[in-house]
């Protein structure tokens, strides 16, 4: 009797193990490709050439749902007077720079922006005639603001640069300077750099 009622447990220690080790390996899988899927959408794009509309219009709204709180996207990208395009080169999650956070703190506490405002805003830094920041509604506009601010670093025909998109408060900040926008200290963030925007 005393045997039974072991290999009883046994075999459904057993089952119960198998069943639980089957859900966890499930769920790794499960959330590993949710990830990948929404990572990738943005990453598809690269050394593709779009209108400025286009340009903002998928870069805000792909990347609100893989971005994490208290990180940011840096974007590479090329801009083209010549036929007004900006062909999109790479992007990666990063630490946001001091300055970066410190104004997206002022900003979230100000406006109490959510992500599913209409408004947007795009800080330009080194702009030649000083750093300025203007609101946009998600058409044209914003587009325009991104050309202009690379305009007004010094441009030429063809310029490569750097964008952060926040979407907690729906912010594009703008520099030449990689240092203006995310944290190089952080280990993660410097890797991705050296890996996927700067190989």
């Amino acid at each position: 009797m005393k045997i039974e009622c072991n290999f009883l447990i046994i075999y459904t220690m057993k089952r119960i193990f198998k069943f639980s080790f089957l859900t966890v390996c499930l769920s790794i899988a499960f959330i590993s490709c949710s990830k990948d899927k929404n990572q990738n959408s943005l990453q598809d794009l690269q050394n593709k050439s779009m209108t400025y509309k286009e340009f903002f219009e998928t870069v805000s709204e792909q990347s609100v749902d893989f971005v994490p709180d208290e990180k940011v996207l840096l974007v590479s990208y090329k801009l083209n007077k010549d036929d007004n395009t900006i062909t999109f080169l790479s992007s990666i999650i990063a630490e946001s720079s001091w300055g970066v956070g410190f104004d997206v703190a002022g900003r979230y506490e100000d406006q109490k922006v959510s992500r599913k405002k209409d408004k947007y805003t795009v800080a330009c830094s080194g702009a030649k005639g000083g750093d300025w920041t203007k609101g946009c509604n998600g058409d044209v506009s914003c587009g325009q603001l991104l050309y202009d601010c690379t305009e007004a670093g010094g441009c030429g025909t063809v310029c490569s640069t750097y964008m952060v998109y926040v979407p907690d408060v729906k912010t594009f900040y703008l520099s030449d300077d990689l240092h203006m926008l995310v944290d190089l200290k952080d280990e993660e963030t410097l890797k991705q750099i050296n890996e996927v925007i700067k190989p």
